[in-house]
This record gives C-alpha cells, sequence and structure tokens, in this order.
C-alpha cells in the first residue's frame, strides 16, 4: 500500500532557478509530475536581482536540453544559440515558460504575481 501511495504523489523540486527548472524537465521527460517549489514572487527570483546584466554565456549553454525539447513542443523559439542574454532576458524567454511544461505546477510563494504561472498539466 505504502508503494502504491508513493507513485501518486508528484516529486518536488525545491527552487525554480534555472537548475530547479532543468531537474523539473529531467523528471518531466521520465513521465513523472512535478511540482516546483520556489520562494520568490516568480520563476528565476534570484536571477530578478540583477536582471539587468548580461550573462557570461550564450544561449546555447543556458538552455537545459531536456527544457528545450519540452519547451519547442509546446511552441517555445529557442533564442539566437550565440547571443548573451540579460538576467531579465532569461527569464522572460526561458524560465518564465518552463513552469509550463506538461504534468509540472510552480507554486511561487503563494504570491499574485506568480498566479498566472500555475499549471498542472496531466496526461
Amino acid at each position: 500500500m505504502e508503494n502504491a501511495a508513493r507513485a501518486e504523489l508528484p516529486v518536488v523540486v525545491i527552487g525554480a532557478g534555472p537548475v530547479g527548472l532543468a531537474a523539473a524537465a529531467h523528471l518531466v521527460e521520465r513521465g513523472l509530475d512535478v511540482v516546483v517549489l520556489e520562494s520568490g514572487d516568480q520563476a528565476g527570483d534570484a536571477v530578478a536581482q540583477w536582471g539587468h546584466v548580461h550573462l557570461f554565456s550564450p544561449w546555447r549553454y543556458n538552455v537545459d536540453g531536456s527544457a528545450r525539447e519540452l519547451l519547442t513542443r509546446t511552441g517555445w523559439a529557442d533564442p539566437e544559440a550565440d547571443e548573451l542574454p540579460t538576467g531579465a532576458e532569461f527569464i522572460a524567454n526561458y524560465l518564465r515558460r518552463s513552469p509550463r511544461l506538461p504534468r509540472s505546477r510552480l507554486d511561487c510563494g503563494r504570491t499574485p504575481a506568480c498566479w498566472p504561472l500555475l499549471a498542472m498539466v496531466r496526461t
């Protein structure tokens, strides 16, 4: 009985930054339900603190492969591979789109700014 109940529970990922959302994408890719918990008001909340600064690496190195594959299925367009995005562009063009992955839900500190990001899709 314990294993059956455990199989019904989602995997919880702590943090909706680049690594947390990449982990969620890998779990979704394996067919698991995922809940991503973020203490801030949005995905990438820590990145937003330095949104005006350009990342040191281009898009090609900033987007996780599993997330890229899943997001492409939702109509997401891969940014220019060699462009250096700002933190704000990274959030808008990647991190805020990741919570819309199938079989995932993002829970951000229960604030109205995060509510539009909430999504739960079961296949």
